[in-house]
């Protein structure tokens, strides 16, 4: 366990270095191609009959694969067209409080979506004896609109927060807000989420399309990097 805490925090650690020292298109590239390997992951689950005996990941149930092939490859072809935009000049706004103010409400919003739809998605025992099975479902689907919503909200207050620099080092709150990002493996919620959705023994419930919408929420990850890549080498 140790041990992959150290990687985990070296991986980090080296993101955030990426971003501060400029490499920015390389760095996001990396993140989103992370997010397409997961999605390829995640579809062989339930396309491979007895997968958690070749995969060695424990499922509760079955469910269709489709959605995550397609997230899949969604995000290879953006992840190519980001490798092959050619640097553009983009304007930047003064670096101010105001920016500082976006850092913050962007990072609260990320927690937010994560513990506010938890109730949603996590039923306690009573309930998950007491409700249907789809009840529940319409439970956790309202749960991840509303991590969908936050979680986007989210990447909007941080983009605001990345426009802020000076004349100098124009994209220096890009630098710092992406580094954060990276460091604090923002970028790995949606995977979070979805594996949440999919594998909880606390509850033995499996919602694999909503499991697959919530790892959609890569797609605004993926608009956000693209955003903030602009202008970038």
């Amino acid at each position: 366990m140790i041990i992959r805490v150290l990687l985990a925090g070296f991986a980090s650690f080296v993101g955030g270095i990426c971003y501060l020292s400029g490499l920015t298109r390389l760095m996001s590239s990396l993140l989103l191609g992370f997010g397409c390997i997961v999605s390829l992951f995640f579809g062989a689950i339930f396309a491979i009959p007895n997968s958690e005996i070749i995969l060695g990941f424990p499922v509760h149930g079955t469910g269709g694969a489709w959605p995550f092939f397609v997230l899949a490859a969604i995000l290879a072809v953006i992840t190519l067209f980001l490798l092959a935009k050619k640097p553009s000049q983009v304007k930047y706004e003064q670096l101010s409080s105001d920016h500082a103010k976006f850092l913050g409400g962007g990072l609260l919003a990320c927690l937010a979506s994560i513990f506010i739809p938890g109730f949603l998605w996590f039923p306690s025992e009573i309930r998950r004896l007491t409700v249907d099975q789809a009840s529940l479902g319409l439970e956790v689907f309202a749960g991840t609109i509303v991590y969908l919503i936050g979680i986007s909200c989210a990447l909007y207050l941080l983009y605001r927060a990345t426009r802020g620099g000076t004349e100098g080092r124009p994209d220096f709150m890009k630098r710092v807000v992406l580094a954060i990002f990276a460091v604090f493996h923002l970028d790995k919620i949606p995977v979070l989420i979805a594996y949440l959705l999919i594998y909880s023994p606390e509850t033995q419930i499996i919602f694999p399309k909503l499991a697959a919408l919530a790892l959609a929420s890569y797609i605004p990850v993926a608009i956000f990097l693209w955003k903030t890549g602009a202008g970038s080498e």
